[in-house]
């Protein structure tokens, strides 16, 4: 008995150990390929004309530009992105609402509910409705959004029309998705309940489902609105108005003071929506925890003040629409809507000759090297700056050894906050805006994207380490402190051990979101795929733009499957016996 069980742990080990060893080379494999492809070039960072033009482009930055002229534009911008994000959310969660009820495998493809109903062809066809309607929500977030942004910009002209109809395109595949597996997880009893009374499947969605599933399908939609305003701030430098718009304008005349201005109204308009967006989320969920007889106790508004309310939130949101683009002038243009079929038919049928095809593949590599690069120099820059971010770790613990004067713990204090402020600063500015910067430092190319994609991904990847570790149980730390172990020794053996699956899922999940940002880089001069997209449509190869599409498509699967295989291996190997 001893003996088989030893030989299950000496095989548990040795699978461990070859997985270990194969990862390791895989990674290296990749590594050096990637490095190659972009053509890292370490010297071109550290050398003296860098670090002059770098110093050159902060000096640069400051003062901002806080006259009252610029600042009207500034204000303008920022309320045509506010409304551009606002019309957009609306639009998406009116295309991706119906596409998730058609999407929901409980309603229409498997479950108690299907299983009751009697075979017919209608629900055959119905099954396979809500099967096409999933693959057209995975493509649909396949794309990037000012991907979608570009093709609008083509069909609609330049304006905020085209970035608030890319981003409810966009969007709507995410709520489509996000949307359907949360009617998927609803419980089925009350909807069994009310099939067994004959109720129709549109009664069991709005009678059973909705009542069940409204809290998270309202917190997921503020999270959207989030997500849509820190796009709607970038889509502008592909002509789609807003801040992104005059950012792009402002480089290209070189004020950079004025680009400083911007970039600070943006980092505010986040901070602000972050904190509408939680006040709100916290409302409901507080609402949601309440019993019937809590709900009664509360003091609900009367008939004037829910009028008046319903008035002021109609003419908001005619003021968002009207900001966003949605005005007479640009709806009654002749020939737009001509000119958007004729640019779709001209995408028909992609261009799939092998020629073609061969070239792309080169970029496709490419796209790849500037996300792999991108993203193991965001685990650098994450893993430096979370230690000292994490709370756990830089406060003194109460448990922990030796005396700690004031001069220490104000120390300690400093060093938290400037590592967060930091963190802060880096996953605020979006990548495309890094680029651009890099660009002016080093040079266009693949390598710029990279680096612009590390420092975003650094900022990303050290908030969320640091959240990972100061998440850790505190059993295991507060024993090690018992003992007199020394920080250090408490942070390998109980913190980072604790943590480290987090942090590799962490890891893996934003090398996943960094290859479709990498597809995008190439529009402002990053590499890849974007640049060979921006610059077919320019030229109007609308054929071979459909191609790369599809390209963006495939290489968008095929990360989603390689990362559900290389976290099934993972899995598998920490589970196994030791």
């Amino acid at each position: 008995m001893n003996s088989t069980a030893s030989a299950n742990v000496a095989a548990s080990s040795g699978h461990r150990l070859t997985l270990m060893r194969l990862t390791i080379a895989v990674t290296s494999v990749a590594f050096v390929i990637s490095w190659h492809v972009i053509g890292v070039n370490l010297g071109s960072i550290f050398s003296l004309q860098t670090a002059t033009d770098l110093w050159k482009f902060v000096a640069s930055l400051f003062p901002p530009d806080f006259s009252p002229a610029f600042l009207r534009t500034v204000f303008a911008a920022t309320c045509q992105t506010f409304a551009t994000a606002i019309a957009a959310t609306i639009l998406s969660i009116g295309l991706g609402f119906p596409l998730a009820v058609f999407a929901s495998a409980n309603l229409w493809r498997h479950g108690i509910l299907v299983e009751a109903g009697q075979p017919s062809a209608s629900a055959a066809v119905l099954s396979a409705m809500s099967r096409l309607t999933r693959a057209v929500l995975g493509f649909v977030r396949a794309v990037p959004d000012i991907l979608w942004a570009i093709l609008f910009v083509t069909m609609v002209g330049l304006g905020p029309l085209a970035g608030t109809l890319a981003l409810a395109v966009a969007y709507s595949g995410l709520i489509g998705q996000v949307f359907s597996d949360v009617f998927d997880a609803a419980d089925l009893q009350p909807l069994e309940a009310l099939q067994s009374t004959g109720a129709t499947r549109l009664q069991i969605l709005f009678r059973g489902m909705l009542p069940q599933c409204l809290a998270p399908l309202t917190a997921y939609a503020l999270y959207s609105f989030e997500c849509c305003v820190r796009s709607a701030s970038v889509l502008g430098l592909v002509g789609a108005g807003g801040i992104g718009y005059e950012i792009g304008v402002s480089m290209r005349l070189f004020e950079y003071g004025q680009v400083f201005t911007l970039i600070l109204t943006f980092i505010g308009l986040m901070a602000i929506t972050d904190a509408m967006s939680r006040f709100l989320r916290g409302r409901i969920n507080r609402r949601s925890l309440k019993t019937a007889t809590d709900l009664r106790t509360v003091r609900k508004p009367g008939r004037l003040g829910r009028f008046w309310f319903r008035v002021a939130l109609l003419i908001g949101l005619g003021c968002s629409f009207y900001l966003s683009g949605f005005t007479l002038e640009v709806l009654d243009q002749q020939g737009l809507i001509r000119h958007a079929i004729q640019f779709l038919s001209g995408m028909m049928p992609p261009d799939l000759s092998p020629p073609f095809i061969y070239k792309m593949s080169y970029l496709v590599l490419e796209t790849f090297a500037i996300s792999f690069i991108g993203t193991c120099i965001g685990v650098l820059f994450g893993a430096v700056l979370c230690v000292p971010a994490t709370a756990s770790l830089v406060f003194v613990n109460a448990d922990e050894t030796g005396r700690h004067g004031a001069v220490e713990r104000s120390f300690r204090f400093l060093l938290y906050w400037v590592a967060r402020s930091v963190l802060n600063f880096m996953r605020a500015i979006p990548e495309l805006v890094w680029v651009l910067v890099c660009i002016l430092v080093i040079g266009i190319g693949p390598f710029a994207g990279a680096i612009a994609i590390g420092f975003h991904t650094g900022g990303v990847l050290g908030k969320l380490y640091a959240e990972a570790m100061e998440e850790a149980p505190r059993a295991p730390i507060e024993a090690l402190y018992a003992v007199g172990a020394h920080p250090l020794q408490v942070f390998l053996c109980a913190v980072w051990s604790q943590a480290k699956p987090m942090l590799f899922n962490y890891s893996l999940l934003r090398w996943e979101a960094n290859l479709r940002v990498s597809t995008i880089l190439g529009l402002v001069g990053g590499g890849g795929l974007g640049q060979a997209i921006y610059n077919n449509i320019q030229l109007g190869f609308y054929q071979q733009v459909a191609t790369m599409i599809l390209l963006v498509y495939v290489l968008a699967l095929a990360t989603d499957w390689a990362g559900d295989r290389i976290r099934t291996y993972y899995w598998q190997g920490r589970s196994a016996p030791c």
